[in-house]
């Protein structure tokens, strides 16, 4: 599992360092020891934002959903274990694992977990300032 992650680790550092890539400062990161938050019945989230990019890594139980919603930021959204199903602007695709896809900013879009213990791997630019700050709202009632 651990080499799966090189490219999408990989990826982020690259969304991250941007222009400001002297202001940067390492972080090494160990999923496991990263603080799990649950954001909605069956999807833990656990994340990190840089000075250009946020990372998010998700478990979704089979059948937990992202609802519909849309951002600012371009995200990378990397499966790497399970599939879900995905409603991106006007398309509707299954993802597996292995694959990713490219949502442009502002493009309404929404995943649902197929499998148990789905991971989903995603990277925004620029980062999320709605996780940082604590008003994203799309998982509120």
């Amino acid at each position: 599992m651990k080499a799966n992650l090189i490219v999408p680790v990989y990826l982020f550092y690259l969304l991250s360092v941007g222009v400001n890539a002297e202001a940067q400062q390492l972080k090494h990161l160990v999923i496991e020891s990263m603080e799990a938050k649950a954001i909605s019945d069956g999807i833990t989230l656990r994340s990190e934002s840089g000075s250009n990019g946020t990372f998010g890594y998700f478990v979704m139980k089979k059948g937990a959903s992202v609802p519909v919603h849309s951002h600012a930021n371009e995200q990378y959204s990397f499966i790497l274990k399970g599939s879900v199903k995905a409603a991106i602007g006007d398309t509707t695709m299954i993802i597996k694992a292995g694959e990713t896809v490219l949502i442009p900013s502002n493009v309404p879009h929404s995943f649902t977990s197929l499998e148990e213990g789905t991971i989903d791997l995603d990277f925004f630019a620029p980062r999320r300032e709605d996780w940082i700050n604590g008003t994203a709202d799309y998982f509120k009632k």
